[in-house]
Parts: structure tokens; C-alpha cells; sequence
């Protein structure tokens, strides 16, 4: 009839029911002692004092004694309060920042749950069109814009330092569509290690355009580049002359393998949570991507033991 929880001392402590109260205060009323109830709720005399105790103020009645246990039992547990200041903290940073539910939760040091719990009561001032990866993923289209192989080293070349993460300077790159096909692109730069990310705008996605990037990018780094890893894409053609001009090697993913470059592919979708696919880079200040770089940078990340790039 009764549920065993825990143990005070040697005297276990069991949740009574409704049903079970209205028992008690009948036998009350007809005289009965407390050891004669616990005998019929089969539990200790001890556990029918304690009951008793919730109305202190008069004769036993099981609605109160009922409204008095209810209320203790909703004070249980950890509580974290939702207040105004929590509450704009979490949707600026999903907005804003496009942080995830996780990040947010180590930051202030609650289960990630209780967020998603919050969400789905509607209690944030979120909705399902705030959080950025929502919905299913489309397919990837077909590759069209032509390969370049000649003289080319594959990631089984690659360094163990650069396979195993063990040092910075080793940089996946890829490049991000605007969707037309002359449009301006974004040459994305991530460190391996260290998730490190530079990003650069494209004029256009040739092979000039990211010679010209790459070799500033080299330039300013300078020692702390290493290596890059990147696609067949045509706009790497000029990658020779890299390599004999800045002394950094190139090695190539094989085709149609995204998950040989995945911390690119990781990078790639935050970016997307700034600049959803449809929207031309043309109209993206360069303010703006620095300010997108800076968050990027600047974001705890689980794979790092939640510190950041910077």
C-alpha cells in the first residue's frame, strides 16, 4: 500500500496516499491510536506522528495534510530559478552568438536538460526558427566545377602531429558558396588543434583568386602554418607555387570524403548559422565577418574541454 524511499536511522519513511490520510483521519475519529493506524497501513507508529504533525493548528484532515505534503514534495530537488537576467543571457546567445543548449548550460553550470526543458515549456523567449541547426539537412549536389590532381600528395602523407591534433599549425581550408556560381565565396581556414579560424572573402571561386588569399594567409602566419589539407576543388590549382614559395605542404582529401576534412565541414555549418544559404556574401560588410570570426573564436567548444580557439 505504501512505497519505501529512505531510511531515517532504522525507521524507513514511506509516501502515504490520499486514500491512505482519509484512512487515518477516520480512525481518528473513532478513537483509534497511532499504533493501531500504522498496524493498518502497515507502517511504523513513528510515520503516523510525523503525519500528524502537518495540521499542528486542529484535528487532522487529510485535504490539508495532502496540500501540506504536495507542497514539500514540489521543494525538492535541485531548483534553478528562470529569472529576466537568465533568460535574455540564454536567447542573446542563441541569436546572437548561435551557441547550443549545451554550451550555454556548462557556462552556467546546469544539466543542458533543464534548458531543453525550459524551451519546451516556452518559458525562453526562443523559438524553433532561433535554434540554427533545426530540421533535416538536404543532400549535398553533385560536384561540377572541375578537379585538380596533378602532382598532388593525399592526407596518407599527412604528418602524425597533423592526424593526431598534437600541434598547431596544420589547417583544414574550404570554401563557401553564396550560391551563383560568380558570385563571391569564403576561403575558410581552421586550425586542427586549436579550431583556430580565419576567414577570407573570394571574388570569386578560381584558382587566382585563392592563390592570392592563400599566399596572404601564409604570409601573415608566417612559422605557425604548417601544412593545409583541403578538396580537389580547381581553385587549388596554383598550390605548387604555395608550397616552393611559403615552404607549406598541401595534402588532398580524397573525393567525396567531407568527413576527411570535418572540423571544416564543423566550421562550415556555424558559418552558415550567421549567413544562411540564399544570402549573397556581397551584402556582408567586412565588419561583419570579422565580428562572425571573432565569435567563432571565441565560443567554448566541447572538443577543447569547453575553452575557446583564442
Amino acid at each position: 500500500m505504501t512505497k519505501q524511499i529512505t531510511k531515517r536511522g532504522s525507521l524507513p519513511m514511506a509516501i502515504l496516499t490520499y486514500k491512505e490520510r482519509v484512512v487515518i483521519a477516520t480512525l481518528l475519529k473513532e478513537g483509534k491510536s497511532k499504533s493501531y493506524i500504522a498496524e493498518t497501513l502497515d507502517v511504523y507508529p513513528s510515520r503516523i506522528t510525523y503525519e500528524l504533525k502537518r495540521c499542528p493548528d486542529g484535528e487532522y484532515d487529510a485535504d490539508i495534510a495532502e496540500a501540506n505534503a504536495s507542497k514539500k514534495l514540489s521543494k525538492r530537488g535541485r531548483k534553478v530559478a528562470l529569472t529576466d537576467r537568465l533568460n535574455n543571457f540564454i536567447s542573446i546567445r542563441v541569436k546572437n552568438y548561435h551557441w547550443s543548449f549545451e554550451t550555454i548550460a556548462h557556462i552556467l553550470n546546469i544539466a543542458f536538460k533543464t534548458i531543453y526543458n525550459w524551451f519546451e515549456q516556452g518559458l525562453l523567449n526562443l523559438s524553433i526558427s532561433d535554434l540554427y541547426e533545426k530540421g533535416i539537412r538536404k543532400k549535398r549536389k553533385a560536384e561540377t566545377r572541375g578537379t585538380y590532381t596533378r602532382s598532388s600528395k593525399t592526407i596518407e602523407h599527412r604528418p602524425t602531429e597533423a592526424n593526431k591534433r598534437q600541434t598547431i599549425g596544420h589547417f583544414e581550408i574550404d570554401t563557401v558558396l553564396s550560391g551563383k556560381a560568380k558570385a563571391q565565396a569564403l576561403a575558410v581556414f581552421v586550425d586542427r588543434k586549436s579550431r583556430f579560424t580565419i576567414i577570407r572573402r573570394l571574388k570569386g571561386r578560381d584558382s587566382n583568386e585563392m592563390y592570392r588569399e592563400l599566399t596572404e594567409v601564409c604570409k601573415s602566419l608566417g612559422s605557425n602554418i604548417k601544412s593545409v589539407t583541403n578538396d580537389y576543388g580547381k581553385e587549388f590549382a596554383h598550390f605548387k607555387q604555395i608550397e616552393e614559395d611559403n615552404k607549406v605542404d598541401f595534402y588532398f582529401a580524397h573525393a567525396y570524403s567531407p568527413h576527411e576534412r570535418g572540423t571544416n565541414e564543423r566550421i562550415n555549418r556555424d558559418i552558415r548559422g550567421f549567413i544562411p544559404k540564399g544570402i549573397k556574401f556581397e551584402t556582408i560588410t567586412d565588419e561583419e565577418l570579422l565580428d562572425i570570426t571573432w565569435k567563432l573564436n571565441t565560443r567554448p567548444r566541447k572538443c577543447l574541454n569547453w575553452k575557446t580557439p583564442f
